[in-house]
């Protein structure tokens, strides 16, 4: 994955927070630069551990496809290929998490933004980019941040259903075309069986589009931050 747009705008924000926020004696602000620091080292590490257990987890994928095929007992194998699945699964979880939490530290930065007027907003991303205060706040800011982050509500209930199919093998396998990936907001491929599903939605692609996302809303804020 090329990180190159994401960690030149992750550390431009970066630099704007560590001098707004560097001499400060508010506990909170230290916690939410502690909380933006952390973010890109954490997701760097699970986004590549889960492109090498992808990589292992479809190479497996055939070999046990062409044992059964042979009407071979893949036995120790299929054992390791399960348990592939699992680390997966649960990288793919962190993922989750940790761009949620990240999500709603960019809402907490947005607020530092306004200062002393922000301080009634609400922390949490969903809240913010509802709330009326924000919007009549700075209305070119809010609606134009607004759009930056109309793919949350894709993310979330990607999020949600991930947590609630994920871990069924059967609807995460690997594809005609040699991605590896899951079926996901009610697609039809769902009443395919598991082997030999064609048509999924990469891991690697939804990760990538995600964090392509949070660069362009961490650029935004970034470039209208009072300087």
């Amino acid at each position: 994955m090329d990180w190159s747009d994401f960690d030149e705008n992750y550390t431009q924000l970066k630099n704007v927070l560590r001098d707004l926020i560097g001499n400060s004696e508010n506990v909170d602000e230290h916690n939410i630069y502690e909380g933006y620091l952390g973010y890109r080292d954490e997701v760097k590490i699970i986004v590549e551990r889960i492109e090498e257990e992808t990589q292992v987890h479809m190479k497996m994928f055939r070999e046990v496809s062409g044992m059964i095929e042979k009407e071979e007992e893949p036995n120790g194998l299929l054992d390791a290929f399960l348990n592939y699945h699992s680390l997966i699964r649960l990288d793919v979880k962190s993922f989750f998490i940790f761009t949620r939490i990240f999500i709603d530290t960019l809402a907490r930065i947005v607020k530092l933004r306004f200062g002393e007027k922000g301080k009634n907003l609400p922390w949490r991303m969903r809240k913010l980019l509802k709330n009326e205060e924000f919007l009549a706040l700075d209305p070119d800011f809010a609606e134009e941040f607004k759009s930056k982050m109309s793919w949350m509500t894709d993310f979330i209930e990607t999020r949600d259903e991930i947590e609630h199919y994920l871990g069924n093998p059967r609807w995460y396998t690997v594809t005609g075309d040699g991605k590896f990936g899951f079926i996901i907001q009610g697609s039809s491929d769902r009443n395919t069986p598991f082997l030999g599903i064609n048509k999924v939605d990469s891991i690697a692609d939804f990760m990538e589009k995600i964090l392509s996302n949070l660069s362009e809303v961490i650029l935004f804020i970034r470039c209208r931050f009072p300087s």
